[in-house]
């Protein structure tokens, strides 16, 4: 006996969602940037940033690097 909609909305919610989530993909030229000592892991900036903004933010990188 269903008495409240709401109910099955609730449980709609909680199902597990099968949609794929995307990550986009870089697009143009690119450098990897290497945040610590091990030079297989790095980040990928892109090449057209200007060098203060380059340098600005390899230094927030590795600085938050653990995070």
């Amino acid at each position: 006996m269903k008495l409240d909609p709401r109910v099955e909305e609730k449980l709609k919610d909680k199902e597990p969602r099968t949609e794929k989530i995307y990550r986009p993909i870089p697009d143009g030229d690119f450098e990897i940037i290497s945040l610590g000592e091990d030079p297989t892991k790095g980040i990928k900036i892109g090449n057209g940033l200007p060098d203060l903004v380059k340098r600005q933010l390899e230094a927030c990188l590795k600085e938050n690097a653990e995070l």
